[in-house]
């Protein structure tokens, strides 16, 4: 008897021929850890997904560097690579630079620097990703059309609350997020994640009386 073939987790319609990495595994220093996830995925959904990886592994090195330690490695050792290949995304990052001057949350006038605008769509696709692809690693469900996922940039994490939720961590606290799942709705959750301790975003996923059954 032949065993039925798993369908992607992103797209839920065509056979899964390969595995993703969630997050990309770009966002982690040489070697990479041993705990990273991995999920079924189309050939399709995977070679789309890798245009944004690349940004936002780019965008969020920079974001992250201040950070020091490991943030600050992967800065060097993956992003500064990355840049100098990528003479398009270069570009691309330099024309949206500008000059800003920084003030403490006690405002107190710290110097000038240099502030760069984070690529939304690849930020936005990757978080996404993660959301549909985290959901299907903890609840075996496949989101597909039957919910809708919006992604969030956030400042910082709750200081309160955060213990309703489930926690995990990858890569030695690299990268960690809280999740739960309403008990009385089907496809009804929350996602928070935070990168090298220097970013915050997340997700929520909420029914499509459209794509429902």
């Amino acid at each position: 008897m032949n065993k039925l073939k798993a369908l992607c987790c992103y797209c839920g319609k065509k056979v899964a021929t390969t595995r993703d990495h969630i997050p990309p595994k770009a966002i982690f220093n040489k070697p990479r850890p041993s705990d990273l996830i991995t999920v079924p995925c189309c050939f399709e959904c995977n070679n789309e997904a890798s245009g944004h990886d690349e940004k936002f592994k780019t965008y969020l090195g920079m974001h992250v560097a201040r950070q020091g330690g490991q943030a600050e490695q992967f800065f060097k050792r993956g992003v500064l690579p990355t840049v100098r290949h990528n003479k398009k995304l270069l570009r691309k990052i330099i024309s949206n630079s500008k000059n800003v001057n920084v003030v403490s949350t006690n405002g107190i006038y710290l110097g000038a620097a240099t502030s760069v605008l984070w690529d939304s769509e690849a930020h936005d696709a990757v978080i996404e990703r993660l959301v549909r692809g985290l959901y299907f690693h903890h609840y075996g469900v496949i989101i597909g059309e039957k919910a809708n996922v919006k992604a969030y940039w956030f400042n910082g994490l709750p200081s309160s609350d955060l213990d309703s939720y489930y926690c995990n961590t990858i890569g030695d606290g690299a990268f960690r997020y809280y999740f739960n799942k309403a008990i009385d709705e089907d496809y009804s959750s929350i996602w928070l994640f935070q990168f090298y301790g220097g970013h915050n975003a997340g997700g929520f996923t909420e029914p499509n009386s459209i794509g429902l059954p």
